[in-house]
């Protein structure tokens, strides 16, 4: 998998510790704890799932950056708050916090109907719950995916856990 936006590269690190063969892209960051696993080393990879959270708010291009972003893995798991509708206010008691004008690096909003069509452009399907969502190849039960996010939180991760070896020690050796 790969994780765009990967920010120090703690996720990847963390992924990779338990036994997810995770890489790293970010323009805009430097990579500390996953040194060594960028994606820009390893470009003949076989992605199945790209990663993408809390950076769909901050892109200056949206189309263009998610369009390249699909071209890389059609299947990304991402975050982002959703535009409520009525549009919330820009100024006054009623402000949407997630517009984020005292650090102004909310730049890009998005509806759920604007995800559902850039999914159908590409010829893609759409879950959403909560501020997560997905595009993906092959549809998903929107019942099954607010459940694999909802278990997340009680003990789905060790059930799966079990299904993979930690590569900390083979990457320690690799990066030597």
């Amino acid at each position: 998998m790969l994780d765009f936006g990967g920010g120090s590269g703690l996720l990847v690190r963390l992924l990779r510790d338990n036994g997810i063969d995770a890489y790293w892209s970010d323009r805009y960051c430097q990579n500390l704890f996953a040194r060594g696993f960028e994606y820009e080393n390893a470009l003949n990879l076989n992605l199945g799932l790209a990663t993408c959270f809390e950076v769909f708010e901050h892109l200056l291009e949206p189309k263009a950056s998610i369009n390249e972003m699909l071209q890389i893995c059609p299947n990304l798991l991402f975050s982002t708050e959703l535009l409520p509708s009525p549009i919330p206010k820009h100024s006054g008691k009623d402000l949407w916090w997630y517009y984020g004008f005292s650090h102004g690096q909310h730049i890009s909003f998005y509806e759920r109907k604007t995800l559902a069509y850039i999914a159908k452009v590409h010829n893609l399907h759409f879950n959403s719950y909560a501020n997560l969502h997905l595009f993906s190849q092959k549809p998903i039960n929107p019942f099954v995916f607010k459940w694999i996010i909802k278990l997340s939180h009680k003990g789905l991760y060790t059930l799966c856990k079990r299904q993979f070896r930690s590569k900390t020690q083979s990457d320690n050796q690799a990066l030597q």
